[in-house]
């Protein structure tokens, strides 16, 4: 198949992450792939067409591909992405985020050709309601691809789309990347003993992310054990305010490592946790720090929130909390005192990433969605090529009604 996955977007994210190693993935099962997103500004290091071109994707930037609806933007976006999708003949466009997918099913809309439209949704606690999303999903979508069962029925309770349109799939993970076997940690390089208990959080340190919380747990579990190391793998604007000062004022201060942002040794740091704690997903609600942690063996405490309890079996895995200070420390206590059960879990959490995130059994998945919209698209074609005119208006008429409500 011909696939062109649109990303309206320059920074490298989680999503972003996602949406490139499919269409990696794509290509090495033989599909012709083309990735669009937007064009970095000069001098960022860090950005998705850097990451994708070291990941042997060469993006097209030709769009702007703003994240955010841009009026004058979208308008020098619709009749060059319009004429790129028909001189492409693809048989897919692949959409990622609601600007990409509006411009997308903008131009297919005003287009007669055999394209399906597949939209996948990131949003790991259901999508923002209101006039655009039932634009979206119930007059511009083929297919949506949901990475949550909650989302999944939120959409499905709002009618926006048909249940037989929306697949459930899992956001596959880099397994020979992050393969325990393969890495050795790099615990030397932060003075930490092998023999130590070292717990973690990979997250953007923000004053959203309930670090309160986190800082008053390892208050609480230090009086009882002293010696936890606590990395905080991560970096944020707030950083001083939201972790250093609270943790010197409360007198912890020596038992946490900031380690800062990771990119090439994140791996080997990441393998020097015996547990990691996640307590609110960021702007990937599809929370690719966890999946990554439990494919290299690290058990989760995670809070309540979002697809979290969908991802981690509580007491398999790891545990399910909610995330008052009292509870987390008496969890990250038990996971201390029972270090069987804790690596138990960290197995029992390598083995489920193994199993549900393997890149090619999830790029299948989508092959095959893919190949089942075109039929429904092509059966429904021709049924109306055979339809009244009258009966062509009605149907009109009715999908209208329903996006306007």
């Amino acid at each position: 198949m011909k696939i062109l996955h649109l990303y309206s977007n320059w920074k490298w994210t989680g999503p972003a992450e996602h949406a490139v190693n499919l269409a990696l993935q794509q290509q090495k099962d033989g599909h012709d792939v083309v990735f669009a997103c937007g064009a970095p500004p000069d001098g960022v290091p860090e950005s998705l067409v850097a990451s994708a071109t070291r990941a042997d994707i060469e993006p097209v930037t030709d769009f702007r591909l703003c994240k955010h609806f841009n009026l004058v933007a979208n308008l020098g976006d619709f009749p060059r992405l319009r004429s790129f999708i028909k001189k492409g003949n693809f048989d897919v466009v692949h959409t990622h985020l609601p600007n990409d997918h509006y411009l997308a099913g903008m131009a297919l809309k005003t287009l007669l050709v055999k394209t399906v439209l597949v939209r996948s949704c990131y949003d790991g606690d259901g999508v923002k309601g209101g006039m655009r999303s039932r634009l979206l999903f119930s007059f511009m979508t083929d297919a949506l691809i949901t990475y949550s069962e909650r989302t999944k029925e939120q959409i499905m309770r709002k009618r926006y789309l048909s249940a037989r349109k929306i697949w459930k799939s899992d956001v596959p993970v880099n397994l020979e990347r992050f393969d325990p076997g393969k890495v050795q940690n790099n615990r030397d390089a932060f003075g930490l003993a092998q023999e130590a208990i070292v717990g973690g959080i990979v997250a953007r340190v923000q004053k959203h992310r309930r670090f309160e919380v986190l800082l008053e747990a390892l208050q609480i579990v230090l009086n009882e054990f002293p010696n936890l190391r606590f990395m905080i793998i991560g970096r944020g604007t707030h950083i001083q305010e939201v972790a250093v000062k609270p943790s010197l004022k409360m007198g912890i201060r020596s038992n946490l490592i900031f380690t800062g942002y990771k990119q090439e040794d994140f791996v080997p740091t990441l393998a020097a946790l015996d547990f990691k704690v996640f307590l609110v997903p960021g702007s990937d609600g599809s929370c690719r720090a966890v999946r990554e942690a439990m494919a290299m063996g690290v058990p989760i405490i995670a809070a309540d929130r979002g697809m979290l309890p969908e991802m981690i079996e509580h007491q398999k895995e790891g545990f399910v909390i909610k995330d008052t200070p009292e509870k987390l420390a008496q969890t990250i206590l038990y996971f201390i005192e029972h270090p069987d059960e804790r690596r138990q879990m960290g197995k029992n959490a390598h083995d489920k990433a193994r199993k549900q995130f393997n890149p090619e059994v999830q790029a299948k998945r989508i092959e095959s969605l893919y190949l089942k919209t075109l039929q429904w698209k092509f059966e429904r074609q021709w049924r109306l090529m055979f339809m009244s005119q009258a009966k062509r208006k009605k149907l009109a008429e009715e999908a209208m009604q329903k996006v306007s409500k």
